[in-house]
């Protein structure tokens, strides 16, 4: 039997009451008991109609009204599993399911299709995550920490190859502080492997300084640091580059790497012992002299060390073993002790002359010139660039009055165009003796020295050999 609604029972009221008007004896006897009737059905159809039931709340926000809670839970539960599958991690939601109870009239609660629609509007959620950290600083965030693990192998793959340097890879680490943590994490915030990759490869500026020397440009410095002439401009604004002179400074921007990859190699390879000297005494030679009595030889060594390298460069080598297969010879040499004559060479040239440069060593015109010329006053004074013995003086064609020292050291001097000759040929003199007067004899177009230098009977330039 279908339920009575109240506005039934007071229509069947209101018929009976219209019947009864006409039998005014039972009428007040049978209204009461109408009455009594009606107030029963009034009740019985308000029980039933009438259902205890739970608000729920996501937060502070209200999603719906269930009869059970098992209800919202299950639909809690669905849209946290559905939110787990579509981001392929493990989802927090960050605010609970709450319930309060109410009523509801019939069959007023919220059906699961809106109960579900609500909650996901009004839920919060976010993801268990992995920080990559580095000196104290987050680099990404990665669902999994296997990527963090990934991510680090690639940094030092190409640091572990070592068949070029035929070595053994004896141990690889990371010289940074990194920790990996646990966080949770907005979805938005996940990053992407590559992405962090490439930006642990391509690092953080750091500055240097680099001092200009002879011949430098903003291009040959860029070339050196494998920098852009645009990069070192922007770091240097004050610099005006064609104005760019030895012991200016340059500020340089180079990469560093936020990673650094430390590898210890294990190398083998043979090693050059140098020999020691002994040095005799000998009476019979000048102090300046030396002669080999035994010639020394190096030995040889296997060697094995450790080549520590940072991201690929090496910065310190431990040698953890060396085997000696040939012993080194120890060279013998005897040292004179006499003190030399002063005639003797010294092995260096003075300035023969006071005077200025008329005509430097080399082509002069269709002609070489073998030697400078040093123009003065006549009757200037020449002196004995070094000890040695005369070989040569008289009047010897263009060169007018020569003198030519023999320094007995494979040295030969020549002065020329003299105007007086002071020494003979076959005496000895020392470094700095007067020997003559400059002149302008022979072919000469005024007073001046000619002043050669040769080398085992090869012309030299002079300049090269005046200290």
């Amino acid at each position: 039997m279908e339920k009575e609604s109240i506005k039934s029972y007071w229509n069947r009221f209101k018929a009976k009451v219209i019947d009864l008007k006409n039998d005014n004896k039972n009428f007040n006897k049978i209204m009461i008991s109408i009455a009594a009737v009606a107030v029963i059905a009034i009740s019985f159809s308000a029980v039933n109609t009438i259902t205890k039931a739970y608000s729920v709340s996501i937060g502070e926000d209200v999603v719906g009204t269930v009869k059970e809670k098992e209800e919202a839970l299950t639909v809690y539960d669905e849209v946290k599993k559905e939110l787990e599958d579509t981001y392929d991690a493990k989802i927090e939601l960050e605010d609970e399911i709450t319930f309060k109870k109410t009523n509801v009239f019939g069959d007023k609660d919220t059906d699961k299709e809106t109960l579900e629609k609500n909650i996901k509007k009004q839920i919060n959620f976010k993801v268990d995550g992995y920080a990559l950290v580095i000196e104290g600083e987050t680099i990404g965030v990665f669902k999994d920490s296997a990527e963090i693990e990934n991510i680090l192998e690639e940094v030092k793959k190409p640091y572990t190859d070592t068949k070029d340097r035929k070595s053994t890879l004896k141990e690889v680490k990371l010289l940074e502080n990194i920790d990996i943590q646990k966080v949770k994490a907005n979805i938005s915030d996940i990053s992407d492997t590559e992405e962090v990759l490439q930006k642990i490869k391509d690092g953080k500026e750091a500055k240097k300084t680099h001092i200009v020397e002879i011949g430098e440009s903003l291009w040959t410095i860029s070339m050196m640091y494998d920098t852009d002439v645009e990069k070192l401009i922007a770091a240097n604004p004050d610099v005006v580059p064609e104005d760019l002179k030895p012991g200016d400074e340059v500020n340089l921007i180079v990469p560093q790497p936020l990673l650094t990859v430390v590898t210890v190699e294990e190398v083998e390879y043979t090693k050059e012992l140098d020999y020691e000297v002994t040095v005799k005494e000998d009476e019979s030679m000048y102090n300046t002299q030396k002669k080999i009595i035994t010639k020394g030889t190096k030995g040889e060594a296997e060697v094995t060390a450790n080549e520590i390298r940072h991201n690929g460069v090496l910065v310190e080598k431990k040698v953890v073993n060396e085997v000696v297969v040939t012993k080194p010879r120890t060279e013998v040499v005897a040292k004179g002790t006499k003190e030399p004559p002063k005639t003797m060479a010294t092995g260096t040239f003075m300035m023969p002359t006071r005077g200025r440069l008329s005509s430097p060593y080399g082509n002069r015109g269709a002609r070489m010139h073998l030697g400078v010329d040093i123009a003065n006053s006549v009757g200037t004074s020449i002196y004995a660039a070094d000890g040695g013995k005369v070989v040569f003086t008289g009047y010897q064609g263009s060169y007018g009055y020569m003198i030519e020292i023999d320094h007995e050291n494979g040295y030969t001097t020549r002065y020329a165009h003299l105007s007086k000759i002071l020494v003979s040929s076959g005496t000895r003199v020392y470094k700095g003796q007067l020997i003559g007067k400059m002149g302008s004899t022979g072919n000469s177009t005024g007073p001046h020295l000619h002043f050669e230098v040769l080398k085992n009977g090869v012309n030299k330039n002079p300049a090269s050999y005046i200290y």
